[in-house]
């Protein structure tokens, strides 16, 4: 397998709860579209890659492109935390971030440059899976609005 420096992972790629009840999202027909989440008070979106993909003993950061539409709702009050570890048995890092209403109309990053979400791994994981996932179950209040356009995994500069 060819290794890259940056790896994107499209919506259809993850597993969304919920994602498949019309009620609280809206996948789109294309390969290559976003999820759009209507309502759900249980935010949990996990994803997971092939560690043969990337290159070992190599810093990387990952990534999750957001947009908050017009009308979106719930972000305010509660942090989004946002997970990586290598291999199923693998030390998890967090890092949390609040989706601010102020971001609504633009695609942004989270979590953003200042509290990057980083991993490395080594020759002997490279059979592993890289897990990784986006969060927010803790405090059961109804959020919507959110799209995920894709999570980006790249090389630290």
């Amino acid at each position: 397998m060819a290794i890259i420096r940056s790896y994107i992972i499209k919506p259809q790629a993850l597993d969304i709860t919920w994602g498949n009840d019309p009620r609280y999202w809206r996948l789109h027909d294309k390969p290559q579209g976003p999820a759009e989440l209507l309502q759900v008070c249980w935010l949990e979106v996990n994803g997971s890659i092939d560690l043969r993909l990337l290159k070992p003993n190599t810093d990387y950061t990952l990534h999750f492109n957001l947009f908050l539409k017009p009308d979106a709702f719930g972000w305010n009050e509660s942090p989004v935390y946002f997970m990586v570890k290598v291999g199923k048995n693998g030390k998890p890092t967090w890092r949390s971030a609040y989706l601010r209403q102020d971001s609504q109309g633009n695609t942004f990053l989270a979590p953003n440059g200042k509290n990057p979400l980083k991993f490395r791994f080594d020759r002997q994981n490279m059979h592993e899976k890289l897990i990784f996932g986006l969060y927010e179950v803790w405090r059961g209040r109804w959020k919507g609005g959110l799209i995920i356009e894709d999570v980006v995994i790249s090389v630290c500069r």
